[in-house]
């Protein structure tokens, strides 16, 4: 398979870390990204233990529930980015908000014109997605359109490292494994990384406009969305 696979780390041209000062590196261990991980762990772990992701460790799972999976995710893909330009239409450029904010919706519309071809599919208007799907695509747009933008990260988070994480766990269950592909496109949390120390700045030069018990809710809410997506 392609790495049209990795999912929404597209299209992140080096240039773009290098012409702002917004850094891809790991974010040191007392930052607020690892606070709100640390946070949520325990539902990356569920996601674990979903039969879907079993069934990617092991090598096991039905082409066919892969594939219908894919598709709610394109789905749940094509309108994350219009949620993440939403809120970048409400943020001010502080600490490389805006610009993370922007550069993500490029990416994720870039992202999906690889998938809507690969799959066939001219949009999204022909997709029915479930119920998990809906309240996922439901949380993101409250949140994006209501909430202060620097809350935008916080609720994508947990697609952008999850996928990693979970790779992570895998390394050691690829040989011979048909979603090999899977396991390897998703080990990179550079992207991830990025917007936490952009959490990060925002949250140290802005004291107080980012409630942390707030952010792991927000977190802790998306987390159990993307658990619920693997199980449906």
């Amino acid at each position: 398979m392609s790495s049209f696979i990795k999912r929404k780390t597209a299209a992140k041209p080096p240039s773009f870390y290098e012409g702002h000062t917004i850094s891809p590196d790991k974010p040191p261990p007392d930052s607020l990204f690892w606070k709100l991980w640390d946070s949520s762990l325990d539902l990356a772990k569920e996601a674990l233990d979903t039969d879907f992701m079993q069934g990617i460790k092991k090598g096991n799972l039905s082409p066919v529930d892969f594939g219908s999976y894919m598709i709610m995710d394109i789905y749940y893909c094509v309108k994350g980015a219009a949620d993440y330009g939403v809120a970048a239409g409400r943020a001010a450029d502080h600490s490389g908000l805006r610009a993370m904010l922007v550069h993500k919706q490029k990416s994720y519309d870039t992202y999906n014109e690889k998938m809507l071809e690969t799959w066939g599919l001219d949009g999204i208007q022909s997709i029915k997605p479930n119920e998990a799907v809906k309240h996922y695509v439901e949380l993101e747009e409250k949140v994006c359109q209501t909430d202060h933008p620097i809350y935008a990260l916080v609720v994508m988070l947990a697609c952008e490292y999850l996928w990693y994480w979970l790779s992570s766990e895998l390394q050691d269950y690829q040989e011979g494994n048909l979603y090999a592909f899977w396991i390897k496109e998703n080990f990179d949390p550079s992207g991830a990384y990025a917007m936490g120390n952009v959490l990060d700045e925002y949250h140290k030069a802005h004291p107080g406009k980012l409630d942390e018990e707030k952010a792991k809710a927000i977190l802790r809410q998306a987390m159990m969305c993307e658990k619920d997506a693997f199980a449906a």
